[in-house]
C-alpha cells in the first residue's frame, strides 16, 4: 500500500490475539483543545502483553500502548498552555471527564466516562492526538526513552499513595519485576528501607544494585521470619504485592507488624478469591487495599522524580524493537527473562 504523506501514518494494529499488522491508518486529525504528537517511544507494559496473547481482550482493530513520549508537532487553537510545536512530552494516555464524582472527589484515575473512548491507547502509531492536559513536558535531560517510564511510575507512587507510605517506614515489596523495581525506586525516594521477596536471583541481585536493603528467596527463606529478624520482631510497615504468584497475599500479611498495610497493585487473569483470616485483620488492625492507574497529580510527580534523575530506568530497558522487528519484541516482553521492551517509532 502506497502512504499518502502528510494524510496517513504507519501503526502496529492488533488485529486479533497473536497478530499485528503494520498498516497505513488515517492520521488523526486535532480538535482547537488537542495537539498532535509525534511519537518517539512506547512501552510493552503488561497491559500490551496480554492483549497480544489474547489472555484480556478488547475490540479489535486496536492500536495499543500507554507509555508514551514524543514531540508536539501541532497545537490546537484553544490549547490552553504555554506548549508549542517543539515541546518534549511525556503521555498520560487516560480520558477523563473531569465532570463525574470520581475525577470530582481526586479519584480521576477511577472516572467513570474513561471507557467511552478508545484514546485510553494508541502509542503505537506514529502520531496521535491528545487533549492538550495529557501532555507533561519534559527537559531535554531526559531521553525520550525514559519518559515512556513516566506512567508506570506514576502509577508506582499512585500505589504507594494508598498504603500511605511516609519516611523511615520498611516496605516489603513482593516481586521483582519492572513495576517492583519501581516501586522499590520511589520508595527509596520517600525515605523508606526496602525489603524485596523474589524467587528469581537474577532480578534479586538487579534489586540490590537499585537499593534494597535485603533480598529474600521465598522457595528458600521464611519471609515472614526474616522481617521480623530485621525489625525487632515486628514486622513491615506495608507491603506491596506485584506479582500475581498463589499465596503471595497471605505471605505479605504474616510479613507486616500490626497496624500493617498492604496495597494488591497486581492485577490477575482470573477472579482468585484469597482466603484471609478476618480476625487477624481485626485484632492487628491491618489494611489492605488495591490499585489501579494514575491521577495526574500521580504523573506530575513522576515526571519530576524523573527528570530529576530520582529514578534510574535505564538498567530496565532490556530491548527497543520497531515496526519490522513488532513480532519478535512482543514476544521479548512475554519473557520472564525481560525488564522492559520498548518500542521505537522511528525506527524501521
Amino acid at each position: 500500500m502506497k502512504r499518502k504523506k502528510g494524510v496517513s501514518m504507519k501503526a502496529a494494529v492488533l488485529t486479533a490475539p497473536g497478530k499485528i499488522e503494520i498498516q497505513d491508518v488515517k492520521k488523526p486529525e486535532i480538535k482547537g483543545n488537542e495537539l498532535l504528537v509525534k511519537l518517539k517511544f512506547c512501552g510493552i507494559c503488561t497491559l500490551e502483553q496480554r492483549l497480544y496473547s489474547g489472555s484480556r481482550k478488547m475490540f479489535y482493530p486496536l492500536i495499543m500502548g500507554h507509555e508514551a513520549a514524543g514531540e508536539v508537532v501541532e497545537v490546537g487553537k484553544d490549547v490552553l498552555s504555554d506548549i508549542t510545536p517543539g515541546t518534549r512530552v511525556a503521555l498520560d494516555l487516560i480520558i477523563r471527564c473531569h465532570a463525574c464524582y470520581y475525577c470530582r472527589v481526586g479519584m480521576s484515575n477511577r472516572c467513570l466516562n474513561r471507557s467511552l473512548s478508545n484514546k485510553v491507547l494508541g502509542g503505537f502509531g506514529e502520531y496521535i492526538a491528545i487533549h492538550y492536559a495529557q501532555a507533561f513536558p519534559i527537559p531535554d535531560s531526559l531521553s525520550y526513552e525514559e519518559a515512556a517510564f513516566a506512567e508506570p511510575v506514576a502509577c508506582c507512587i499512585h500505589s504507594l499513595k494508598k498504603i500511605n507510605f511516609t519516611m523511615a517506614e520498611d516496605l516489603l515489596i513482593i516481586g521483582a519485576g519492572p513495576m517492583g523495581l519501581l516501586h522499590l525506586q520511589v520508595a527509596l525516594c520517600m525515605g523508606g528501607r526496602v525489603f524485596i521477596s523474589e524467587p528469581d536471583e537474577r532480578r534479586r541481585k538487579m534489586a540490590e544494585k537499585m537499593g534494597a536493603f535485603l533480598t529474600i528467596d521465598p522457595d528458600r527463606e521464611n519471609v515472614s521470619e526474616v522481617l521480623k529478624k530485621h525489625t525487632e520482631g515486628r514486622g513491615a510497615d506495608a507491603c506491596i504485592i506485584t506479582s500475581p504468584a498463589p499465596g503471595v497475599l497471605d505471605m505479605g500479611i504474616r510479613s507486616i507488624g500490626k497496624g500493617g498495610r498492604i496495597n494488591i497493585y497486581t492485577s490477575y487473569n482470573n477472579k482468585p478469591s484469597i482466603p484471609v483470616d478476618a480476625n487477624k485483620l481485626h485484632h492487628d488492625e491491618l489494611i489492605i487495599s488495591g490499585s489501579e492507574g494514575r491521577t495526574e497529580l500521580d504523573f506530575q510527580q513522576a515526571v519530576r522524580l524523573l527528570s530529576f534523575g530520582k529514578i534510574n530506568v535505564k538498567p530496565l530497558i532490556s530491548k527497543l524493537t520497531s515496526f519490522s522487528t513488532i513480532d519478535s519484541g512482543m514476544n521479548s516482553a512475554l519473557s520472564e527473562d525481560t525488564y522492559r521492551v520498548l518500542l521505537d517509532l522511528e525506527a524501521e
